[in-house]
């Protein structure tokens, strides 16, 4: 595992954070003339340090209250919090706001420094902060306080306490998905390189000879160049800060919030199913929230499905497509405060009722995949489709075969990746007894079901059809589904005479085979041998792809259209259509074989007899 780690700084405005870095690496946040005039960090930072044991990217965050969506947007993706707060100010409203918005992006690694530390001239004071930073932390379980450092930026020592903590400190390996995710949190031009976008790597990897997908452009497009740490490198991992050269593409058009991928992975939805973890107990339905997610920032309506204790299950509606994935970490925001941390559940948006959507959400919760299954199986009439299993559970291939093959009352299509509940499989039982009882005659495959049943593969059909055989409900011959009223002595004999008996029917202008066998409902491979046969014994001429006619009504054609010519001294399609009264394609093909005669000249579209001339 890569070494490098992100950490974010957090806490209050003027508590030093900016200073903090200054100390440790020599870079000032503070670049823009505003920032420098105003005293105060108004955009998120980035800079770096080469310990002796690892790269250090850090992310300089703004305090200001009224700043708190880049100070998000600079938080996610993040390995470590470092917590600043001033010894002279103590905890204060952002310490804590910065703090819950580090719990709910699931960073698990903390450590808190007390800067202005050249401030204390009082012991008690300071231990009493020391222990009201550790209650604090207490309040959020899943953030460990890895250690308090007394910091000050005219204590050069302090500086080094402080990197020797981080150099130490042991990587957590992220748990996320196995493809590139990454999301931009800067775009801009660089004279001789054009668009370069920054961020960090949540998932996956890259290299510099691959492309990119940008989801909400849904453009693949090339990569140029990769650098970190103002160094070109081959290839980006998790935990990398990254500037990438992208070609093909403005810096414009390339803004904070987009998702950068591989194609073919993730599908944006503007409804996704959620769990919430509310701070407040106050209502949520039917309400508008700003909504965060990784450096995207959008608007949402929350519609409450389940609220129980300390969580709320709900459906999102946002503004704009979410490229999210399986229990992706978001934040909810008023004007004002933090509202609540959430899950992303379900990435993609399904028709599941109301009751049913609650039994999901609450099997994704716990990662009950096999009843989850279940539960999406018996919503999707006409099969769930396991595709996307990445996005949508975070599960490999070869986990999610394995979880459908146990799902109970149910028939999962290992080659599709499809998965039929069994009220699925008693539908199509149904639909196939139907088509018997409406023609006794018919001569079934699960190919040509397929044709018929365009939602059902035919791994399913094969499998509904053997069930109905065990059970003796139909019979098989010659490979073929029949009706057990079905009294057939010889199926080809049968095939090819009905195929024949409407070739006659239809004369000049019969249906494609394909139609006539569905009519029939007979297999499209019994129909296409009985066709060959029929060609064989010059009954039937093909005259194009998908145009069969009897020799009968072929010699009858010909006959007419070297009248019609001798009446008229050519013959052309707007004659032949006068006459006939029948669709061009079948003109055009009768044309055409007229022209494979010796005596007849194609004159510009106008047939002549070619001694004529």
């Amino acid at each position: 595992m890569d070494n490098d780690i992100i950490v974010g700084l957090g806490g209050h405005i003027d508590h030093g954070k900016t200073s903090l870095i200054k100390c440790l690496n020599g870079f000032d946040g503070d670049e823009s003339a505003e920032e420098k005039e105003r005293g105060i960090t108004l955009d998120i930072s980035f800079s770096d340090l080469k310990t002796p044991k690892r790269n250090i990217a850090f992310i300089d965050v703004p305090g200001h209250q009224k700043l708190i969506k880049n100070m998000i947007a600079g938080a996610f993706g993040i390995d470590v919090l470092l917590l600043v707060v001033a010894y002279d100010d103590g905890i204060m409203p952002q310490t804590i706001e910065h703090l819950e918005i580090a719990n709910f992006l699931g960073i698990k690694q903390a450590i808190c420094v007390i800067t202005k530390i050249d401030l204390c001239d009082d012991e008690e004071k300071l231990k009493g902060l020391h222990q009201e930073i550790k209650i604090l932390f207490d309040g959020f379980k899943d953030i460990a306080l890895e250690k308090i450092v007394y910091f000050s930026v005219k204590h050069k020592q302090s500086h080094q306490v402080l990197i020797e903590v981080l150099d130490n400190l042991s990587k957590i390996n992220k748990n996320s998905a196995n493809f590139f995710r990454y999301y931009i949190d800067r775009s801009f031009t660089l004279k001789g390189i054009g668009s370069v976008v920054s961020g960090s790597v949540v998932s996956g990897k890259i290299s510099c000879d691959s492309k990119v997908y940008i989801c909400e452009l849904q453009k693949e497009l090339p990569i140029k160049s990769l650098q970190m740490h103002n160094k070109n490198i081959l290839e980006a991992l998790p935990s990398h800060r990254v500037a990438i050269s992208i070609g093909g593409v403005s810096s414009g058009e390339l803004q904070r919030g987009y998702l950068i991928t591989q194609k073919g992975f993730l599908r944006g939805f503007d409804v996704i199913d959620v769990v919430l973890f509310p701070l407040y107990d106050e209502e949520l339905h039917n309400k508008s929230f700003q909504f965060f997610i990784g450096t995207k920032r959008c608007k949402v309506k929350v519609f409450v499905l389940y609220r129980e204790n300390d969580r709320v299950f709900a459906t999102l509606k946002t503004d704009e497509k979410i490229f999210s994935i399986f229990k992706e970490k978001f934040i909810l925001r008023d004007e004002q405060k933090n509202v609540a941390g959430g899950m992303v559940l379900n990435p993609i948006a399904d028709p599941i009722k109301k009751s049913q959507k609650i039994l999901l959400l609450n099997a994704l919760l716990q990662e009950d995949f096999l009843g989850a299954f279940g539960l999406f199986s018996l919503a999707h009439k006409r099969g769930f489709g396991l595709i996307s299993s990445m996005q949508r559970f975070g599960l490999e291939h070869k986990e999610v075969v394995e979880i459908a093959k146990k799902v109970s009352k149910s028939f999962f299509d290992e080659r599709n990746l499809v998965l039929f509940h069994q009220e699925s499989l008693e539908f199509l039982k149904k639909a196939i007894l139907d088509i018997f009882n409406k023609n006794s005659l018919a001569l079934l495959s699960s190919k040509t079901l397929s044709f018929k049943i365009t939602w059902a593969s035919e791994g399913v059909l094969s499998f509904v059809l053997e069930e109905l055989l065990q059970s003796g409900q139909i019979a098989k011959k010659h490979n073929l589904f029949i009706s057990n009223v079905n009294k057939i002595g010889d199926l080809q004999t049968y095939v090819r005479d009905k195929i024949y008996g409407i070739l006659l029917d239809e004369g000049l202008s019969p249906r494609a085979p394909y139609n006539i066998y569905d009519s029939l409902d007979i297999d499209r491979k019994s129909g296409d041998d009985a066709l060959k046969a029929l060609c064989a014994s010059q009954k039937v001429v093909r005259l194009t792809h998908n145009l069969f006619v009897s020799s009968w009504a072929l010699q009858n054609a010909l006959k007419q259209m070297r009248e019609l010519l001798q009446r008229n001294g050519y013959l052309d399609l707007e004659i032949l259509r006068n006459s006939w009264g029948i669709s061009r394609k079948y003109l055009v093909a009768y044309l055409d074989y007229l022209d494979g005669f010796s005596d007849i000249l194609n004159d510009c579209g106008k047939r002549v007899l070619r001694y004529a001339h």
